[in-house]
């Protein structure tokens, strides 16, 4: 059993403080001199007669991942080819937004609400992006990193008007086709196997009635289209879901663990000068947050003596995705953490043992 193995069967059998492990989970690891996989539990147990098992192949909602795999990367491929400038004022795309610039979106600094629940406004895309654009700020531009769904959705607003095309769309042609993605798309899985979700959306009409862990004038009371089974194949988001039809800036993709490794191979050879986004260096630089690039989030990790960065991005359904430039290698976690009748388990306290054990499996070769 490797490394990768241990940590996988220690995901899906154990959990500490009172949280219920993942059903399922797959960690990946790919190198020039490296190509590993482990696999375990199921992808579903609840609302089947029978558990299903988890494989290599299965597509995964990947929630916030899409921000980096999705939106993050079609920025990156725009300003590649100079159709953007990461100073560029938002208004220049979208007539209307507030005072911030696309750096100020990628680095959570612009002041915006970190989550507003848009379904209790309105159901329809055009209007949620109006209404996207014009909510009031929460906190003062600049002031301190927010982390924000919202400032997402306007991203992705800004990659359809550079692009001229919808989202889906213009992520196809500048990211998923070019980095040979062919199992990704925005709304529903690209094949049949699936990892479940949680069951509706619970979470978030918790989150409305609580006010935890982001307070807004709105409750439970105000949205009437409640999903209450088992999400299989849907979009996990309440925004992505019921206001943008399953495709927004912040989340909406599906997507395999395989094409997850071939997007980490674009962006390695990127980050050496031998892939399709020469501008990776500006995006991966350091900003004035610890642990936050231009869209990506960044983790150290030890191995061998060996300490180097990663960066990726994690996914409220239980996905996380990061390359290591300097060992030109890509690990992938995907989960189904929600599919659990108890609190899930944070994806922290899954990724953190997953990618120390990923950057060991590298220098053991």
């Amino acid at each position: 059993m490797t490394g990768l193995d241990a940590v996988v069967r220690a995901l899906v059998s154990h959990a500490d403080d009172g949280c219920a492990p993942p059903p399922g989970a797959c960690l990946a690891v790919r190198a020039p001199d490296v190509d590993r996989v482990a696999v375990a539990g199921h992808r579903q147990v609840l609302g089947v007669p029978d558990p299903l098992p988890m494989t290599a192949t299965t597509s995964h909602d990947l929630a916030s991942v899409t921000k980096v795999a999705g939106t993050t990367s079609a920025l990156l491929a725009l300003a590649s080819a100079g159709g953007l400038d990461l100073a560029d004022p938002v208004r220049r795309y979208l007539p209307g937004a507030g005072p911030m610039t696309i750096d100020d979106l990628l680095l959570h600094r612009a002041g915006l609400w970190e989550w507003w629940p848009t379904y209790c406004d309105v159901t329809d895309p055009d209007a949620g992006r109006q209404l996207v654009r014009e909510l009031p700020l929460r906190y003062a531009p600049g002031a301190g990193r927010h982390y924000s769904d919202l400032g997402f959705m306007l991203l992705g607003q800004v990659v359809e008007a550079a692009a001229g095309a919808a989202l889906p769309v213009a992520v196809r042609e500048l990211v998923l086709d070019p980095a040979g993605m062919t199992h990704t798309a925005f709304g529903a899985p690209v094949g049949g196997e699936v990892a479940a979700g949680g069951l509706g959306d619970v979470i978030e009409r918790r989150m409305l009635d609580t006010g935890d862990p982001y307070p807004v004038p709105r409750s439970a009371a105000d949205f009437a289209g409640w999903r209450e089974h088992v999400l299989v194949g849907e979009v996990d988001d309440g925004n992505a879901f019921h206001t943008f039809g399953g495709a927004s800036g912040h989340a909406g993709l599906f997507s395999t663990v395989e094409d997850l490794l071939r997007l980490g191979d674009a962006l390695c050879r990127s980050a050496s000068g031998d892939g399709p986004w020469p501008a990776l260096g500006a995006f991966l630089a350091g900003g004035p947050d610890a642990g936050q690039s231009r869209g990506f989030r960044s983790w150290s990790t030890t191995a061998a003596g060996c300490t180097v960065t990663a960066f990726g991005h994690p996914g409220f359904t239980g996905s996380t995705f990061a390359v290591l430039p300097e060992h030109a290698a890509t690990v992938v976690l995907a989960t189904n953490r929600l599919h659990v009748s108890g609190p899930p388990v944070p994806n922290e306290a899954m990724w953190r043992p997953a990618l120390d054990a990923a950057h060991a499996v590298l220098h053991a070769g």
